[in-house]
């Protein structure tokens, strides 16, 4: 019963909240969800930490904004077809951190259907040799990162004028992974997500995030 209210709070909002034991590795919380999907550069489980942005690279979020606020964005927004799930689960907890959501149907909604057809983008950085042309939305999947992918014509310039303001006028949740085992799982074609200022207090903050292609519940 548990797991049908949980999906269908899932397909309802986009998201949802839920608490994990923390003797239980992400593993093997993660395995109850779906099957992870693994990111070929990445670790299974990665481990989120706030980081100063002049020690890191630019093709990482911390690498461009550091501690400041992170954009409102898609997980690998640059791949033709993004993981469908994003996983995160706090293991320390920042005080005054939080996660931000957008709705991408209250982005779409007074922007014509006509122009997200139009629009073509391109990843800011070549993917295996090639350069794969990706529309903003594309059947299930809305996807969202100003900074990874770029306008390839005019349309596109002009539909990324109008995301950025229907972004900074849209209403968004701010949730605290505040508490050891606390866990968030968002629909990544659907929900965007930011995270607020790392304060000095909160440079302990560590969350580890998995990706699911599908989920169980």
């Amino acid at each position: 019963m548990r797991d049908l209210v949980l999906g269908k709070e899932l397909r309802e909002k986009g998201y949802m909240s839920f608490s994990s034991d923390t003797a239980v590795s992400m593993i093997e919380v993660a395995q109850k969800i779906g099957k992870i999907f693994r990111v070929p550069t990445m670790p299974l489980v990665q481990t989120l930490t706030p980081r100063q942005k002049e020690n890191e690279l630019k093709n990482t979020y911390s690498g461009n904004f550091g501690l400041d606020d992170f954009p409102f964005h898609t997980d690998l927004a640059h791949w033709y077809v993004p993981p469908r799930y994003l996983f995160l689960r706090c293991i320390v907890p920042g005080p005054d951190v939080a996660t931000k959501l957008i709705d991408s149907r209250d982005i779409c909604g007074d922007i014509d259907a006509d122009i997200f057809s139009r629009s073509h983008f391109k990843p800011r950085k070549r993917l295996d040799k090639a350069a794969n042309l990706l529309k903003v939305k594309q059947g299930e999947i809305f996807r969202w990162d100003s900074i990874f992918i770029e306008p390839a014509n005019s349309n596109a310039e002009m539909l990324k004028l109008k995301i950025q303001d229907a972004i900074s006028n849209a209403k968004y949740i701010s949730l605290n992974l505040d508490r050891s085992g606390q866990c968030l799982l968002i629909d990544n074609w659907r929900i965007l997500h930011g995270r607020s200022a790392v304060s000095k207090k909160s440079m302990g903050r560590r969350i580890e995030r998995v990706y699911f292609d599908e989920v169980m519940i």
